[in-house]
């Protein structure tokens, strides 16, 4: 953002917005729930507004711009492979009347395994939503050490992974495939002629801004190619990773479903596995 735009905002103030004009559900989502999760973990241990944020896989921005307007943020910096964020300023002025993004706000296109520690710059508090399902099985353990790099000592790191991989939608396909635990019981190939052959809509909250780039059936083939990139990773494993590049375990929550699991999948992996669908951690930097 540049120094004109800082100035209007210190002169004007955060550009008027609406929260009544929001039609579109994947925005909801992420302006409401994933902003009001995030307060509740990391506002509970960090002034928010008095903090400096790193947000690792930030996507479209959308939950960093509910931290800024609904939660009072004044510095968070979005990182990402993908450059759905450059879409935030006609998002916000869709969904938002919102005419200016906050100032607040910054964002970076990076490469896989980049290095984001810098000298002299260290954050307060780091998040991270449904980001670390993605991230390379080889690169955990490094990712997390440059994180732990990135943080102050006494800083916390929040980190949500919803839906882990072996639970019943871990697929990350539930858009096209409402089968519980089908890829853990079909083939790959079994699995692509299910959302090959899909037809109709899809569920508006689990369409995000970047479904108009690849059309009807590149989108399909962009959420089949991510599924077969999942690390696989389970909730005991991110800890251990966590605790492997330093951090302290200072909150844990893991959520479960209550669905009768197919005996054939009990005598392959823990039930534990196949029930935990969802773990919020919040590590600290001692």
């Amino acid at each position: 953002m540049g120094l004109i735009a800082r100035l209007q905002e210190r002169l004007l103030g955060v550009a008027p917005w609406d929260a009544g004009q929001i039609t579109d559900e994947w925005f909801r989502a992420h302006f409401e729930y994933a902003a009001d999760v995030v307060n509740h973990w990391v506002g509970s241990v960090l002034d928010i507004p008095k903090s400096q944020f790193l947000n690792f896989g930030c996507g479209d921005g959308i939950t960093d711009l509910s931290l800024a307007l609904r939660y009072g943020a004044t510095s968070i910096h979005g990182v990402d492979v993908r450059r759905e964020y450059q879409k935030l300023p006609r998002i916000a002025r869709e969904q938002l009347g919102m005419q200016r993004v906050p100032v607040a706000l910054t964002f970076e296109t990076i490469q896989s395994g980049d290095a984001l520690a810098q000298a002299g710059v260290q954050y307060d508090g780091i998040m991270s939503w449904s980001t670390f399902e993605h991230v390379r099985r080889d690169q955990l353990a490094t990712i997390l050490a440059d994180l732990h790099a990135c943080l102050r000592p006494g800083g916390y790191f929040f980190i949500q992974i919803e839906p882990l991989y072996f639970s019943p939608y871990g697929s990350h396909l539930r858009r096209y495939d409402d089968t519980p635990w089908h890829h853990l019981l079909a083939t790959e190939d079994e699995l692509w002629k299910v959302i090959e052959n899909h037809q109709g809509p899809i569920d508006p909250a689990e369409v995000d801004f970047g479904f108009a780039d690849f059309g009807v059936d590149g989108y399909k083939r962009f959420v089949f190619n991510e599924y077969k990139a999942l690390n696989r990773l389970t909730a005991d494993e991110l800890v251990q990773f966590a605790k492997g590049a330093g951090f302290s375990v200072a909150r844990e929550e893991r959520r479960t479903v209550d669905l009768e699991v197919p005996e054939g999948l009990l005598s392959q992996y823990p039930r534990d596995w196949l029930v935990n669908n969802e773990i919020f951690l919040l590590l600290r930097k001692d």
